[in-house]
Formats: structure tokens, sequence, C-alpha cells
């Protein structure tokens, strides 16, 4: 429900900027901005906080902050309120994830983590196609205030789910990897040891820069796929099929990879699915460059098999998070990840942009994916000499 919470507001803000005050792209751009701030700036120092606290506590009182602040956009008068307010919904959220992982970690068994990863990434999909397509509807029936209003909601739905569950503080014990803590650190401190422990542990780190590395490298393809559908033929209900397909192809994937993911090490599969995407990116790149057209349904299946191999990355690097972390660092280490992806994500538009405009769309396409692929393939080399804390899933599992 929370996952659904954080799509369903997006068309309506869409919305409510583009047509109903009609601002355009500067006003757009500083939506963008705010809602990745958070992640950066103050995500990383909230991991902390969600080791020290109880995660139940933690994750209900974010649901019912964002239910309050969502409900107060149905009253925003102007942008600036509306910035504010999803600003504020961003803030409450750099808490709610790290503790959403925190808690599965602390209550799956190592055997079901990989089970667990891919039924949290199915969710995250299914946010990602339910959310906007809900939220389309209601701003078509009753506009992007009603959206607003059952977007609330969602929160608090989901905060009746979470109170059901045990409360469960930060786990005792040692910081694992010979980092030792005082239970009156700092933030800071506790912040800095967060991160020693990644660059202690060479999974992590492999899987958290090859995960920034391959999101920098996505997000230059997502900034300039429609233009390279459009160059192919493609039309506008083709495109809105073909965006839709990498969300069905990731779902689906995910499924796979849950039921029968066990069987590869999770490095080597991570790194597998990056050399699937990147080869399936670099192949509508060249099509491009040749000035190729088809019935279309080509660059569907395309896009089906990038949403399929992606699957094979977010739920590997989310198992290898979770079994690499000890429990009372999961909320430091995953909050820290995800701030420094989303400096990549943020950084690879303007990026991808500018690179299309100096060198056309079809050779950026497929240097991109040329890179995403050697990414890949440089994981799969090194994924023999990384020790997960498991051995591998097969280990875990046996």
């Amino acid at each position: 429900m929370s996952d659904l919470g954080d799509w369903l507001d997006f068309l309506a803000l869409i919305a409510l900027i583009v047509y109903r005050w009609d601002l355009g792209a500067p006003a757009l751009a500083a939506l963008s901005v705010t809602v990745a701030l958070p992640r950066i700036a103050i995500g990383p120092f909230a991991g902390v906080w969600v080791d020290r606290w109880p995660r139940r506590t933690v994750m209900v009182v974010a649901d019912l902050a964002r239910a309050v602040i969502v409900l107060g956009l149905v009253l925003a008068p102007d942008l600036p309120t509306v910035l504010a307010l999803v600003f504020a919904k961003g803030v409450f959220s750099t808490f709610f994830s790290p503790a959403r992982q925190a808690t599965i970690r602390q209550t799956v068994p190592q055997e079901d983590l990989l089970a667990a990863s891919s039924l949290a990434q199915l969710s995250v999909q299914v946010g990602k196609v339910m959310g906007p397509v809900l939220g389309g509807i209601l701003v078509a029936i009753a506009g992007p205030r009603a959206a607003f209003a059952v977007d609330s909601g969602t929160f608090l739905v989901s905060a009746l789910f979470l109170i059901q569950l045990p409360s469960y503080s930060r786990p005792a014990g040692d910081e694992g990897e010979g980092e030792e803590e005082e239970p009156s650190a700092g933030v800071w401190n506790e912040f800095r040891a967060g991160l020693r422990y990644i660059s202690h542990r060479a999974s992590l780190g492999i899987a958290i820069g090859s995960m920034s590395a391959a999101l920098f490298m996505i997000f230059i393809i997502d900034s300039i796929g429609v233009l390279a559908l459009k160059e192919l033929g493609a039309t506008e209900a083709l495109f809105g099929v073909a965006v839709g397909s990498i969300g069905l192809g990731t779902a689906l994937g995910a499924v796979a990879i849950g039921q029968w993911g066990q069987r590869f090490a999770p490095v080597g599969l991570m790194g597998g699915g990056q050399i699937v995407s990147g080869a399936a990116v670099a192949v509508l790149g060249a099509a491009v460059i040749l000035s190729l057209r088809g019935t279309g349904l080509e660059w569907v299946g395309i896009y089906f098999l990038v949403g399929l191999s992606a699957a094979a990355v977010m739920v590997s690097y989310g198992y290898i998070l979770q079994v690499e972390t000890p429990p009372e660092m999961m909320g430091r280490v995953f909050a820290s990840a995800d701030g420094v992806q989303t400096v990549f994500q943020l950084a690879a538009p303007p990026l991808g942009a500018a690179l299309a405009q100096a060198f056309g769309i079809g050779p950026v396409l497929a240097a991109a994916g040329i890179g995403l692929a050697l990414i890949g393939a440089l994981v799969v080399l090194a994924s023999p000499r990384v020790h997960i804390a498991s051995g591998d899933i097969r280990a875990s599992l046996a």
C-alpha cells in the first residue's frame, strides 16, 4: 500500500502543475529536484536514526505523517506550497524505506531472503504500474485533488497493516568487521561507521557501485528512450505499451527469480542482468543509427527484455544488501546506498539530453547500452572472487 501511495500522486502532481496551473519545464524540473533532495541530503543520516529507533514505530509514524502531508496537497494553493509538501513527504519516506528493509532483514530467515527481496521488488513494480494508472483515472473523473485524498488513504491503510507487526528495536550485538560503537555514539560517528562497513565488504562495494553506475546509464537511456522510439516510427500508443512492458517484464522477472534464482550466485546474477539489459539497449541504439523500421512490436519486445533482466539486477542487489548487512546496521547501509544512487539518477537525464543533442540519439543510446553491458561483464568477472556471507544463495539453501 505504501508503494502504491508513493506513485498514486505522481500523475496527479503533473496534472496539477502542467494542466491546471499551466506551468512549464522549470516547474517540472523543480518537482524532480524536490523529490530527490531528501534522499540525497537527509536519507543517509535518517538511516542512523532508523538503526536506533524501533522499526515498527518509525514506519507507522512515517505513514501517518505522509497521510497528513499528502492530504495537505488537496488545499495547496501554489507551486511553492506543493514543493514544500512534496519535500516533507520525501523526508518521512527516507525514514520509512530503510526501516522497511531493516525489518525484512530482522524478521525473515536467511534462506528466505531471496524470496523476500523478490516480493519487495514485485511490490515496487506493481506500485509503479498501478499507481499512475489509478491516479490517471481519478484525475480524469474527479481531478488531481481527489487523487491526493485517495493517496492519503493508502498511507493510512499501510499504517494499519504495520501496527500488527511486533515491535523490533535495534538488535543487540557488535557491528561486524571490527566496527564497534558505544551506545552513546553520535549521529556522525554512527554514519561514518556505516560507510566504513560498506568499504570493508567487497560484495557491498561491488553491488552498490555497479548499481549506481547502472542506474546512471539507465536514466540516460530513459531520458532519450521516447525520442529513440519516435525515430523508429513508434506511435504514442506503442510507446505506452513499450513502457508498460518494462514494468511487466520486471514484475515477471521478480517472480521468476524468487522461484529459481537460488540456483545462481547473486553477484553473477546481478552482472548477467546488466549484460542482457545493456545489450538490448545497444541493439535499440543501433536500430536508430541504421534507421531500421518494423512493425513496432520488436521494440516492445526489447523493452520487455530490459525489464526482465532488470529484475535480475534489482532483486540480486536487494538480496546482497540484506544478507551482507547486519540487522543493526541495515538502516545506515540502505539509506547511504540510496543517497549515492539518487545523485547518479539526478545527473543522468541532463547529461543524456546534452549528449543526444551533440552526438545524436542512436550513438548515445548504443554507447549507454554498451557501457551498461561492460559494467555487468566486470561484475560477472569479479563474482568468483567475491565472498557473500552465506557463500552463495545455493549454499544458504543447502
